[in-house]
């Protein structure tokens, strides 16, 4: 019988394989990268389960797909997506909470940004210390967090999600623009290369375009050229690189791109 198998293969033209191969590999097809807040909500595609989110679905035929999206306490939703040929679509979905979405589930986090220095906090009545960057476990569902300081308080309620950390910003609005990037850090290295600054334990130097910067980690504050410069963040490392405030490295590339 194996023989048999091999004589008909021999006898088939090698050029319709070359030329099936060629079909298949010409078909268009594309992917779907499937995103849920909260993450971990189980994902059908056209009635076929594809996993958990995140997840990326590939070698789909273009053109619309229904999504069917359900996680154990939450409302269960159906979503369109179309699927380009030779691309990626994105499709996230907020879950819509139903009765025991909160019950019994795992805890989240909350990590508080913006605060003053001489803030207390509390959060459902009870005082919490929460340091910048340092989430405060707590259980999944909504509360409400106190943000006293000698002049003024503030209230505000959150959701925490299972599993997840909600980030909480406290800092109020900022007027204008310049204002808003004086609070953003960026990777040192994007704007003006690894080269162009040192590290000695607190200690940073930069000398970019002419310029000096001397700035210390956990100060919002620079020396620019002998001149105290204020921002709203002060320097850190993120992944082992280090982050400096967007404005302060934007006006150190702008000086780069001017120089001869």
């Amino acid at each position: 019988m194996y023989a048999r198998i091999v004589a008909f293969l021999a006898s088939i033209p090698f050029a319709l394989f070359v030329c099936a191969g060629a079909a298949f590999a010409d078909v268009p097809v594309g992917a779907v990268y499937v995103t849920t807040l909260p993450a971990g909500a189980d994902i059908w595609i056209d009635g076929t389960y594809v996993g958990r989110a995140p997840v990326l679905v590939d070698a789909l035929a273009p053109g619309h797909h229904a999504l069917t999206i359900t996680r154990t306490g939450w409302q269960q939703q159906e979503v369109d997506v179309s699927v380009p040929a030779g691309g990626v679509a994105m499709s996230s979905t907020r879950l819509l909470a139903g009765p025991r979405a909160f019950a019994g589930t795992p805890p989240g986090s909350v990590i508080v940004r913006g605060a003053p220095a001489d803030a207390v906090l509390t959060i459902d009545d009870v005082a919490r210390p929460a340091p910048p960057g340092h989430p405060v476990p707590l259980p999944a569902g909504p509360h409400r967090i106190v943000v006293r300081t000698p002049k003024t308080s503030v209230t505000r309620t959150f959701t925490v999600l299972p599993d997840t950390a909600t980030e909480l910003v406290l800092r109020a609005e900022p007027s204008n623009v310049e204002a808003a990037r004086s609070a953003v850090l960026a990777p040192a290295d994007d704007y003006v290369g690894s080269d162009a600054y040192t590290i000695e334990g607190a200690k940073i130097v930069v000398r970019a375009s002419g310029h000096v910067v001397v700035a210390r980690f956990g100060e919002s504050s620079v020396r620019f050229d002998g001149v105290t410069t204020a921002y709203d963040v002060a320097p850190t490392t993120i992944g082992g690189k280090l982050y400096l405030p967007l404005a302060l490295l934007e006006k150190l590339s702008d000086d780069m791109s001017k120089s001869p």
